[in-house]
């Protein structure tokens, strides 16, 4: 990647845990036999973790705020992410694990463990940004939903990120329970908070309570800052930003990928990376969708480098 001389750093902030991911399963064995997945990997997984790992991948100035338990999981957290800009904070106990099933379709199935994530909040954020250079800087807060003392603080860590001088972005994730209607309201109010808002389609459906992907967006467009950037992640099908009432949309490469796990995570990654190496919002649109296809198609996951595209016209 060929960044600009002396970039605002990329700030992510947000999960960080072992993942096990296997495959494939076509359907669910018997209780108390034993059934034998043809793959497997193990690998540092968790929305924030993905997105920092594939920003140093790109070779972009970034870094992680997360935390990891007192383990050989948080052993492995920390040796993955001691740059300059990370700041892991230490948290007694188990670190948390996610166990991932892999199903015909790119369909998926997830189990998780608690464990340290249950206890990273607002006093480890504002203690690792505390010497943080955050003025200019992107700051992606990733994963609220899934994080119980950061969801109940988002919106004040966001207005907190925005005093200091960053430009704010969330990617909330999933949320536990569903799309009820106070977690709607929860999602609206960090929306108006931040500069960038990273969706898939299917949570942008759930966050506007509409059953088709063009009503969600018009519903969208209606709420949306003019200031406030949309970014809606539609798998295979590519991605679509709305800003200031202008739609683009970008493709994304055609390949035959069974493990899709961590794929919006490298978007985030990609995209963010070509906004600081100089893209256009567009351009980083397509660069957000290649950098994705290319960090999934590897199985056991990589961690040698990987290129943004070449700058290319607007969509």
């Amino acid at each position: 990647m060929t960044a600009r001389p002396n970039p605002a750093p990329i700030a992510v902030i947000g999960n960080a845990n072992l993942d096990l991911v296997g495959g494939m399963l076509d359907h669910w064995p018997e209780q108390g036999t034993e059934t034998f997945l043809d793959r497997s990997d193990s690998r540092i997984g968790g929305s924030a973790a993905n997105t920092g790992l594939v920003l140093q991948r790109l070779g972009a100035v970034s870094g992680l705020i997360a935390s990891a338990g007192s383990d050989m999981i948080g052993d492995m957290i920390r040796g993955a992410f001691n740059g300059p800009f990370d700041r892991i904070a230490d948290t007694a106990g188990a670190s948390s694990v996610t166990f991932g099933l892999l199903h015909g379709g790119a369909e998926r199935s997830f189990f998780s463990t608690p464990g340290h994530l249950d206890a990273f909040g607002e006093a480890e954020i504002h203690s690792g940004l505390t010497d943080w250079p955050l003025n200019g800087a992107w700051a992606l807060l990733s994963g609220s939903f899934a994080l119980p003392l950061v969801r109940d603080k988002s919106s004040e860590l966001l207005a907190h990120l925005h005093v200091r001088g960053a430009k704010t972005a969330i990617d909330p994730g999933w949320p536990d329970g569903g799309w009820t209607a106070a977690n709607r309201d929860r999602a609206w109010d960090w929306v108006g908070l931040s500069d960038l808002v990273l969706l898939n389609d299917k949570e942008l459906l759930g966050l506007t309570g509409q059953s088709g992907l063009g009503d969600a967006l018009a519903t969208a467009e209606t709420r949306l800052d003019p200031s406030t950037t949309l970014i809606v992640k539609c798998g295979p099908d590519g991605a679509i930003s709305l800003y200031a009432g202008q739609r683009h949309s970008a493709d994304s490469p055609a390949a035959g990928i069974f493990d899709t796990i961590g794929a919006g995570d490298a978007f985030n990654a990609g995209y963010l990376a070509a906004l600081q190496a100089g893209y256009s919002a567009p351009q980083a649109l397509h660069a957000g969708c290649n950098v994705a296809s290319a960090v999934i198609r590897e199985f056991p996951r990589g961690n040698g480098p990987v290129s943004l595209p070449p700058q290319r016209g607007a969509a």
